[in-house]
C-alpha cells in the first residue's frame, strides 16, 4: 500500500491586513483579515502526480507555500515526507523542490550555469559536487544548450526548465509546481507536460503536486484532481471518481445544418420551455453544434428535439457526450455560488 507523501488535515492560513485610518477610529477592535486556506485536508500518495485545479485566487499557490514552508500556517496540521512543516522545517526543503517561474527569482545578469551553482552552494553542495550535481539537472530538464547565456535573454520556455532545474538540485522525492505552463507557447507546454509526467513521475518516481487552472492540462496528467476555490477544497478525488459527481445528468451534443440567429434563438426558447429538464452547456459556432444538459435522469433528449424541429431547427445529428473535467468544474463551482 502506497504511503501519503503529502498529508494536511484542516490547515487553514490567515493574512492580516493593514487598517485604514477611518477603520481603526471606527472599529479599533475588529481584526481585517483575508482567509487564504480554510480547513484543507487531502492526501498525496507517494508517486503520484496530484493537481491542485481553480481559478486565480482561489489558494493554490498559498497552499503550495505552506508545504514547502515558506509560510506558516494559522492553524491545522500538515506533513511532508513524513515531517511538519512547523516543527522540522529544514527537513521539509530537503524533501521539496519547489518549482514556480518567478524571474525575479533568478539573477538576470549571471548565465544559468551561474544561477544553478549559487543554488547548489546554498543547498551545501560545494566545488567539484555542485559542478557535477549542476551539469546533471542541466540534462534532466534539458536545460543543457543554453545553461551559459545570460539568464536575461532566456525565453519563457528556457526559465521554466531553469526552474526545474533548480528545484531538483537536492534530488527531491517530492516536487511542488506552481503553473508550470503559464506563459509557454502550446507545443513547449506539450513537452513540457511529457517531462513532469514520463520523466519526473513514471521514471523517477517522484511525487508532483502541481498547481494548475487549465482544466486540459489537469485532465491529461494527473492521478488524481482537488479542486480549490475561495480557499477550500470543493471535491477530490481520481476523475473517474469526480465525473460521480456529474453522472446523474447526461450531457448531449446537437448539430444543426446551419446555425443562425433564428437557430439560437429556437434552441434557447425550447431549453426555456424545459428548464427544468435541460440547460444549455454551451454553443459551437463554427461546428454548427451545441451541447446540452439533461438535469433530470428520469427525462430523454427527445423533447427538446421535438420542441426544436416545431420551431423549424434542422438537427443533424444527436450524440451523448461523456462528461468532462469542464463540466465538473463547472458544477462544483456553479454549486458553491450558488450557496
Amino acid at each position: 500500500m502506497l504511503m501519503n507523501a503529502i498529508e494536511t488535515e484542516n490547515l487553514s492560513k490567515v493574512f492580516p491586513q493593514v487598517k485604514k485610518y477611518r477603520d481603526i477610529f471606527l472599529h479599533p477592535w475588529r481584526k481585517n483579515e483575508t482567509v487564504a486556506l480554510k480547513n484543507i485536508t487531502l492526501q498525496v500518495k507517494q508517486g503520484e502526480l496530484f493537481s491542485l485545479l481553480g481559478p486565480t485566487g482561489a489558494g493554490k499557490t498559498t497552499l503550495l507555500k505552506v508545504l514547502c514552508n515558506l509560510v506558516l500556517p494559522s492553524s491545522g496540521r500538515a506533513m511532508v515526507n513524513d515531517f511538519d512543516v512547523e516543527q522540522q522545517g529544514a527537513a521539509i526543503r530537503r524533501s521539496v523542490g519547489y518549482v514556480f517561474s518567478d524571474e525575479r527569482s533568478f539573477y538576470w545578469r549571471l548565465t544559468g550555469r551561474q544561477n544553478l551553482l549559487f543554488f547548489a552552494h546554498l543547498n551545501n553542495f560545494f566545488d567539484n559536487q555542485a559542478e557535477q550535481r549542476v551539469e546533471q539537472v542541466l540534462q534532466i530538464s534539458g536545460a543543457s544548450d543554453f545553461a551559459d547565456n545570460v539568464f536575461k535573454n532566456y525565453s519563457a520556455g528556457q526559465r521554466q526548465k531553469l526552474a526545474i532545474a533548480r528545484g531538483l538540485i537536492t534530488d527531491p522525492p517530492i516536487l511542488l509546481m506552481d503553473e508550470p505552463t503559464r506563459s509557454l507557447d502550446p507545443e513547449a507546454a506539450k513537452r513540457l507536460r511529457e517531462f513532469i509526467r514520463v520523466r519526473m513521475v513514471e521514471k523517477q518516481g517522484k511525487t508532483v503536486l502541481m498547481a494548475t487552472h487549465n482544466l486540459d492540462e489537469a485532465e491529461l496528467l494527473s492521478d488524481c484532481i482537488a479542486i480549490i476555490h475561495q480557499g477550500s477544497i470543493r471535491a477530490c478525488g481520481a476523475l473517474s471518481q469526480m465525473k460521480q459527481l456529474v453522472a446523474a445528468q447526461r450531457l448531449y451534443s446537437l448539430k444543426f445544418i446551419a446555425v443562425n440567429e433564428q437557430t439560437q434563438s429556437a434552441i434557447k426558447t425550447a431549453i426555456q420551455k424545459h428548464s427544468d429538464i435541460y440547460r444549455l452547456q454551451r454553443w459551437d459556432i463554427n461546428e454548427k453544434k451545441v451541447e446540452v444538459v439533461i438535469l433530470d435522469s428520469r427525462a430523454t433528449i427527445a423533447p427538446l428535439i421535438e420542441t426544436a424541429v416545431l420551431y423549424g431547427v434542422q438537427i443533424v445529428s444527436c450524440t451523448p457526450l461523456e462528461r468532462s473535467l469542464q463540466d465538473i468544474f463547472e458544477r462544483v463551482i456553479t454549486d458553491d455560488n450558488s450557496g
